[in-house]
C-alpha cells in the first residue's frame, strides 16, 4: 500500500514538472492576470533577468496593461544603473503599483502566471474578442446577428472560457425577442411580447434551479466580490440584469394593444416576479 502511495505521488510530481512552463534568462515572457469579468484582464511582458530559488522569475518590464494593480502579485527589486540589485527596498521606489515600468526596478513575478509571449497574447486576444461580442449585444448593436453569438459560444469553449456561454444563451434569446432571426429585422413592440415570455421563462428557470445565483441576483446590495469569483455567475447576473430591464422598458412602448392580451398579461406577471 505504501509503495502504491509513493508511486502515485512520484507520478504526480513528474507530471507537474513536465507540464511546468520553464524559461531561461534572456527570454521575453508574458505574465498573465486574467479576470473572471474579462474586461479587467491584464498582463505584462518582460525580459527574464534572474530565476529565484523558488523558480519564480525576476524580469525587467517592457509593456503592461493599464488599470491593474500589479502590486498584489509582483515584488519590486531595486537595481542600479548596471542592472545589479541594491540594498534599497523596491517598495520605497515603487510608489505607483499600477505602473510597473521603472528604470530603477525589476520585478519578481510568479512562475505559474508566466507564459510564452506569443501564446499568451493570443489567449488574451481571444478572450477580448469574445467579450467584444458580449458587449456589442449589451449595447444593442443593430448589426449583431444571432449566428455571431452562436459561433462565439463555440469560440469560447475552444478558448477555455465556456463559462460565459450561459450568458450568451440569454443574449441569443434576447436577440430573438427583438429581431427577426432570419433577416435581422427589428420587431415592432407587440411582436416582441411572445418571444420575451420565452426569454423570461428561461431566466426564471435558471434562478429557481440555482439558489446561490438567485440570492446573489436578487440581493438589494450586490456582493460583487463573491460574484466576480466565478465567471459564469458574473456574466449570468450581468446578462439577466440587461434582459429583465429591457423587457420592462418594452411595456412603455406604443402599439402593445396589438399583442395577444393573454401573452401580454403573462409577460407582466413574469416581470413582476423578476422584480428585485
Amino acid at each position: 500500500m505504501k509503495l502504491k502511495i509513493f508511486a502515485f505521488i512520484f507520478l504526480a510530481l513528474i507530471t507537474n514538472l513536465s507540464q511546468a512552463k520553464t524559461f531561461k534568462i534572456g527570454d521575453v515572457i508574458l505574465i498573465s492576470f486574467p479576470e473572471n469579468n474579462i474586461k479587467d484582464d491584464a498582463y505584462l511582458t518582460g525580459i527574464v533577468r534572474e530565476i529565484t530559488i523558488k523558480g519564480d522569475y525576476q524580469i525587467s518590464v517592457k509593456d503592461f496593461v493599464d488599470g491593474h494593480d500589479y502590486g498584489v502579485s509582483c515584488t519590486p527589486i531595486a537595481i542600479n544603473s548596471t542592472g545589479q540589485k541594491t540594498a534599497q527596498s523596491g517598495w520605497e521606489i515603487w510608489t505607483d503599483t499600477r505602473n510597473p515600468i521603472n528604470k530603477q526596478l525589476e520585478f519578481i513575478v510568479p512562475a505559474d502566471k508566466a507564459m510564452k509571449l506569443s501564446s499568451g497574447k493570443l489567449m488574451f486576444i481571444d478572450r477580448y474578442n469574445i467579450y467584444i461580442v458580449y458587449s456589442r449585444w449589451k449595447s444593442n448593436a443593430p448589426i449583431m446577428s444571432i449566428s455571431k453569438i452562436e459561433s462565439t459560444k463555440e469560440y469560447a469553449k475552444e478558448t477555455g472560457i465556456g463559462a460565459i456561454n450561459s450568458a450568451l444563451d440569454i443574449a441569443i434569446l434576447d436577440r430573438k425577442s427583438y429581431y427577426d432571426p432570419v433577416i435581422n429585422r427589428p420587431y415592432w413592440a407587440y411582436e416582441s411580447v411572445k418571444p420575451l415570455t420565452v426569454l423570461l421563462e428561461h431566466i426564471q428557470s435558471l434562478l429557481e434551479n440555482d439558489k446561490n445565483l438567485n440570492a446573489l441576483w436578487r440581493a438589494k446590495k450586490r456582493d460583487w466580490k463573491t460574484i466576480e469569483k466565478d465567471m459564469q455567475t458574473y456574466f449570468l447576473i450581468d446578462s439577466i440584469d440587461k434582459a429583465v430591464t429591457d423587457a420592462g422598458y418594452l411595456l412603455n412602448e406604443d402599439g402593445l394593444e396589438k399583442a395577444n392580451p393573454v401573452t401580454l398579461l403573462k409577460l407582466k406577471k413574469q416581470l413582476k416576479n423578476l422584480k428585485r
